[in-house]
């Protein structure tokens, strides 16, 4: 079958967006898994896997804690083996989100406050990775919640992509070019370059990936007359009270997988205790 992502193929187009649409509204409870930690059963990993396929994210909760081997023999059960380390991950490319405001750390001679309580804008991971290493999927896995607040707002970048074709198919001719949206190099690191891509592109399977973030600072778009249009279009859609966004707020022992979605996630206050979660990136996505 011919790509639905590419503009002149519109029968192919309507097939898979008359589908895909077709899919909601759903109720969060049936995008979600329940995994005993003793016994991981195929048959629950398959039923996760086409959530996924489904919604591009789903969500899981097990009986007990997991620890990092856990986490990793989780993420084997789901294909996912290929990890995208960063400059916060351990070894077995896992990152320790917390609350680190108040701790200045250095990395390669770099002063830096990794993460804070504050909100985070509307994002997909690693935007400021090239293509050819991009994040194409992640874990996200909560040991231990806030005391209040830290919601995970979740949306699929396909009902984006949607939503701007069918308003205007040149905002998505726009948002495929390879120099559309750059990030500019780190002055404070060695070596650093700029990284200059798509916002949407296909992968080497043919599946739509996402490149993207609201944040205004370090971001440079090329120059074009309809570009504000088309941010515009996007806030406007993401800010709306529809039926396409997921609000999740993560329990202890659950987590979510996502072939890196569009997301955010709310401020939150600690109690005695701060909020712990644990993230793997990967360079598959799961199929």
């Amino acid at each position: 079958m011919k790509s639905p992502f590419i503009l002149e193929n519109q029968t192919e187009y309507q097939k898979w967006r008359d589908h895909k649409l077709s899919l909601y509204p759903i109720n969060l409870k049936k995008l979600s898994v329940s995994f005993n930690n003793k016994n991981i059963d195929n048959d629950k990993i398959n039923k996760l896997k086409d959530i996924v396929k489904k919604y591009n994210f789903a969500i899981y909760d097990f009986t007990s804690e997991l620890n990092d081997n856990h986490l990793q023999n989780f993420c084997t059960k789901l294909d996912l083996i290929n990890f995208v380390s960063n400059l916060l991950a351990d070894s077995k490319g896992i990152s320790t989100i917390t609350d680190q405001a108040n701790t200045k750390s250095k990395l390669s001679g770099i002063e830096y406050i990794p993460y804070t309580n504050k909100q985070l804008n509307w994002h997909t991971d690693g935007y400021y990775y090239p293509i050819n290493t991009s994040v194409k999927s992640f874990l996200l896995h909560c040991m231990l919640p806030a005391k209040s607040g830290g919601e995970n707002i979740l949306l699929d970048h396909e009902i984006i992509y949607i939503y701007l074709r069918d308003h205007n198919p040149d905002f998505i001719e726009i948002l495929m070019q390879n120099n559309i949206m750059e990030i500019p190099k780190n002055k404070n690191i060695k070596n650093s370059q700029s990284i200059i891509g798509p916002v949407f592109y296909t992968d080497e399977d043919g599946f739509l990936n996402m490149r993207f973030t609201l944040r205004q600072q370090n971001i440079i778009w090329q120059k074009n007359d309809m570009i504000k249009q088309i941010k515009d279009f996007i806030y406007s859609f993401i800010m709306e009270d529809n039926k396409y966004k997921f609000n999740v707020l993560l329990k202890e022992n659950q987590g979510y997988v996502a072939n890196n979605i569009l997301h955010k996630r709310e401020e939150y206050t600690d109690g005695k205790n701060k909020r712990l979660l644990k993230r793997l990136r990967f360079s598959k996505r799961i199929k």
